[in-house]
């Protein structure tokens, strides 16, 4: 939070409008702090009060928490979407120092976290047979085949 109000503090001494702030915040990320920014829908980067309120309530609305803690009780929110999660939950992973990005049983363990805590017992069904080697394979292998066709990033 300090360092919050210490950006909140050198941005306003530049007069600068609160929505051209975002792009400033962005700029001082770092590590997981980057890849938390990421996966922030477009609309929450681009509008200071929507950002600084996603910052407060993923870095220090639990604050009181250590980052073991608020990895091994997180869980997926009401309309959050399943991939949406699985970014929240590498950051927390990241930020507790869980070994998942380069195989081996951490890895294992998270990808067992993840669909515990999913509330998504047709994505667990439907990956329980899937073999996994990568953490980072698992939100294609959640997104259903239209939504891979209507996505941006597929060839029309």
């Amino acid at each position: 939070m300090q360092w919050l109000r210490k950006f909140m503090y050198e941005m306003k001494g530049t007069h600068t409008p609160t929505n051209e702030w975002c792009m400033a915040f962005e700029l001082s990320l770092q590590d997981g702090a980057l890849h938390w920014y990421r996966q922030l829908p477009r609309k929450t980067k681009r509008t200071w009060k929507l950002l600084s309120d996603a910052f407060i309530k993923y870095y220090c609305s639990k604050f009181t928490q250590s980052a073991k803690a608020r990895y091994y009780s997180a869980k997926r929110e009401d309309k959050e979407h399943v991939c949406d999660y699985l970014n929240r939950l590498n950051g927390y992973a990241r930020n507790a120092g869980v070994q998942f990005e380069n195989g081996g049983r951490e890895a294992k363990d998270h990808v067992d976290h993840f669909l515990d805590t999913c509330d998504d017992r047709g994505l667990e069904e439907r990956l329980c047979h899937a073999r996994v080697k990568d953490i980072h394979v698992l939100p294609l292998r959640t997104w259903s085949s239209s939504e891979i066709r209507d996505s941006p990033f597929s060839n029309h």
